[in-house]
């Protein structure tokens, strides 16, 4: 942080929520950050989990729910304790995960909320409060992994089973890696995601599309090198509506949460070490969770399995902020087919050709050509 840029918290109060007694009412929790895990959980009270990023599941009880950055949970409290009318609602991090779980500057690795129960459905002032909830804490201690809760816990209703065989299937690898000018890179295979400010993914493919129109739509699966370098942007086609696997073996020992945008997948396999190849799989296709945001563990696997139905060029990427800028970020592009008839306004076109496009965007790599020899 900048010496110049001070935070001033003086006038910041303890947040609540008065919520009527004898209820059930329902938490949405969505981790908004960009790095940190966080343990949820209401003292003296269980959580049942009802949905997981916008797949409603039968309830799952637990007196703690981890989530990663992207991930959304819904869960169901029941205000029916009698021993105490405040409860404090704590958001834990797990900084087992950092590589030093110092916090900068001391800050906190916990932070309250207070939950108060009311007699009736109108909210009382903070003011209200005479003092901090006596509540005592789940003693179930800390997670020391950032991984993601044990997906075969959660039901999806109302059942959707996942195709039986995909129609291709691909193997990649992730890893955080030391690259040009010494910089940390992320990587999908050998391809660190570099965006081109003037000639954005959509819109370079539908330009290569009206030149190349038969090449691209003709092609069914397999790696678009017609309008990327896969140095920089590793991009996965498929024509029509297709089953496709991605097998994501990551060689690094961070943990990545994984974001699909445009689709939903099937959790077919999360854990550690290496892939086993699916002969040694007993894969459970009847009603798997479907997710959007899956954690990819250090040095672990995940199997998951979507269908193209979705017309577009859709990102696949690392939620973890600073992986995502380094590059760990592929893409899907589904249906060119369709694509081929989409026209782009004028006005997006226009934004490409104004000028200062490159104000507020990460330094190019090349800028520390040379920096530290010597």
């Amino acid at each position: 942080m900048s010496p110049s840029r001070l935070c001033d918290n003086s006038t910041t109060k303890l947040p609540s929520v008065q919520l009527a007694t004898n209820s059930n009412h329902r938490l949405r929790f969505i981790n908004v950050g960009t790095y940190a895990w966080f343990g949820v959980s209401l003292d003296q009270h269980s959580l049942a989990i009802t949905e997981v990023d916008g797949t409603n599941v039968l309830p799952s009880y637990q007196t703690q729910l981890y989530i990663s950055p992207g991930q959304r949970y819904s869960t169901i409290i029941t205000t029916n304790q009698t021993t105490d009318d405040a409860f404090w609602l704590r958001a834990r991090m797990v900084t087992n995960c950092f590589s030093d779980p110092e916090l900068p500057g001391g800050g906190a690795d916990e932070v309250k909320a207070v939950v108060q129960y009311s007699k009736t459905n109108s909210a009382r002032p903070l003011s209200a409060f005479i003092s901090q909830p006596a509540s005592r804490n789940w003693n179930t201690g800390f997670a020391v992994q950032c991984i993601d809760m044990d997906y075969t816990r959660f039901v999806p209703v109302p059942a959707v089973p996942a195709p039986t065989t995909a129609d291709h299937s691909y193997f990649i690898r992730s890893n955080i890696e030391i690259g040009d000018w010494r910089l940390q890179r992320g990587f999908f295979n050998k391809s660190t995601f570099r965006p081109d400010l003037k000639s954005p993914s959509l819109h370079r493919t539908l330009e290569t599309l009206r030149f190349q129109n038969e090449t691209l739509t003709r092609t069914d699966g397999g790696l678009n090198d017609a309008s990327f370098n896969l140095n920089d942007g590793l991009i996965l086609q498929h024509k029509g509506v297709r089953v496709v696997d991605l097998i994501i073996q990551n060689f690094d020992e961070g943990n990545h949460p994984m974001h699909l945008h445009g689709h939903k997948f099937w959790v077919l396999g999360q854990a550690h070490g290496y892939f086993p190849g699916y002969e040694n799989l007993n894969l459970d296709l009847s009603n798997p969770l479907r997710r959007d945001t899956a954690t990819l563990e250090g040095y672990g696997w995940m199997l998951l399995r979507f269908v193209t139905d979705n017309p577009g060029l859709w990102a696949f990427h690392c939620h973890v902020a600073w992986h995502s800028e380094a590059g760990l970020l592929m893409q899907i592009l589904s249906q060119p087919e369709v694509m081929a008839n989409w026209e782009l306004p004028e006005a997006n076109q226009q934004l490409c050709r104004a000028g200062g496009l490159e104000k507020g965007a990460a330094p190019k790599d090349e800028i520390w050509f040379g920096f530290g020899v010597g």
